[in-house]
């Protein structure tokens, strides 16, 4: 690890990402005071649970209940209070019997269900995540994740490693990319996923390139932030949203309620990779008529297409549209990948559409456009462009919603004999 230089306050949701041996396990070992840095110095103001290797430092010859009192003291907890902490633990771990038997017994996956119980109900200050939620089965790992939702939604700072671009962009208020040890970038979540993808998915003899972009934005960003004025403003909540170009009056939006295109109406996110000579251009959405619109209505259909020029030859071409709120987090996605184009020659030109129902609720949305192909028996990335198009849903007067999409269908209700009636 090198140069790595943070500030974190009460409350914040820290996402890391980066490359698998860049540093970001490291860092939480660090931070938790597992391992002590060669230089520098960390301070954390604080109790640090840490789900790391969930289960290290158990002893295989005690039993679930030793290792509970075991770790607990190691923690620095009195036996009174891991007493009291016991049946929360046991009845979260869930391995029955297991619990008194000896640790050398368990599978893997009990000991990681109780490692999780453990350090998830010790009442942390400071959480570390790395990407442990993966054990059990599927109703053991939702509760996992509704246990996580609980300190995500409190005062608790949290750091969050993860692989996923959406669980990152959707509940983090800040993320960083560490690459090769360092800190190349910190900021909002959207922005930061966004060119750890273009890094990521970037050609070897690009990537040089694209990371000395990256440290360049962030040194740029640097300058502007005044960070010293936020420092007594305690953000627990996500980024704030990104300001829209025009003011919209919903008002009038919904008397009309017609598609219509506003023209200053455009993203300021836009990140364009162009990994081979290939060029995606003209991205549009449409009503059926064909009149191009980024004021769209719910429940009626639109047409999202774009255009693909070829300068060299490509084998099973894919292409992807994925449509995304304003944080980043993935709706849905239309793609070639199990229907590819076989062969395509230079100087070809594509036409792609994807007819959609809007099932949308009222708010703002991003879309990608990218295109893909077989490189020597290797699917590559060819070119993409992230926050191409930017379309509002309008809202509807008197309309209760809530969660990413209307379906359109009701509650029936119905008055019912009482039972034994």
């Amino acid at each position: 690890m090198n140069n790595i230089n943070l500030e974190v306050r009460k409350g914040e949701i820290i996402g890391i990402v980066g490359r698998n041996g860049s540093g970001k396990s490291t860092l939480l070992k660090i931070i938790s005071g597992v391992i002590q840095p060669s230089s520098g110095k960390v301070e954390v103001r604080g109790n640090v649970s840490a789900l790391l290797d969930l289960g290290a430092g158990f002893n295989p010859d005690f039993t679930g209940i030793q290792n509970i009192y075991f770790s607990g003291t190691m923690m620095g907890f009195s036996r009174q209070e891991m007493k009291e902490k016991m049946d929360d633990i046991v009845t979260f771990a869930d391995i029955g019997d297991f619990i008194h038997q000896p640790l050398k017994t368990y599978s893997s996956g009990m000991k990681a269900r109780l490692g999780f119980a453990l350090a998830i109900n010790m009442d942390p200050e400071i959480l570390i995540v790395d990407e442990v939620l993966a054990v059990g089965d599927d109703l053991f790992r939702r509760k996992c994740y509704a246990k996580m939702e609980e300190f995500f939604n409190s005062p608790c700072t949290v750091f969050f490693v993860s692989h996923s671009i959406n669980t990152i962009n959707e509940i983090c208020s800040r993320a960083i990319l560490i690459d090769r040890g360092e800190l190349i970038i910190k900021g909002p979540p959207k922005l930061v996923t966004i060119h750890y993808q273009k890094y990521l998915f970037a050609r070897p003899k690009n990537a040089a390139d694209i990371r000395n972009e990256i440290i360049q934005l962030n040194k740029e960003m640097e300058k502007k932030i005044n960070f010293a004025a936020n420092k007594e403003k305690v953000e627990t909540k996500p980024a704030p949203k990104e300001k829209e170009s025009t003011r919209i009056d919903e008002q009038k939006q919904e008397s009309k309620q017609k598609a219509f295109y506003v023209t200053n109406f455009i993203p300021k996110s836009t990140v364009v990779t162009k990994n081979y000579d290939v060029d995606i251009y003209d991205i549009q959405i449409r009503t059926l008529d064909g009149k191009k619109v980024n004021m769209l209505v719910m429940n009626e259909e639109y047409v999202y297409s774009f255009k693909i020029k070829f300068n060299i030859d490509a084998v099973e071409v894919a292409t992807g549209s994925p449509f995304k709120n304003e944080k980043g987090f993935v709706i849905t996605n239309a793609h070639l990948k199990n229907n590819y184009i076989e062969k395509v020659t230079r100087g070809s030109v594509y036409l792609i559409e994807w007819n959609f129902k809007c099932i949308l609720l009222p708010g703002t949305y991003y879309t990608n456009a990218s295109v893909g192909a077989n490189i020597k028996s290797d699917f590559k990335l060819l070119a993409r462009i992230v926050d191409a198009y930017v379309f509002k849903v309008q809202p509807i007067k008197n309309l209760h919603y809530e969660g990413l999409v209307h379906c359109y269908q009701y509650p029936k209700v119905k008055k019912i004999q009482p039972p034994g009636a």
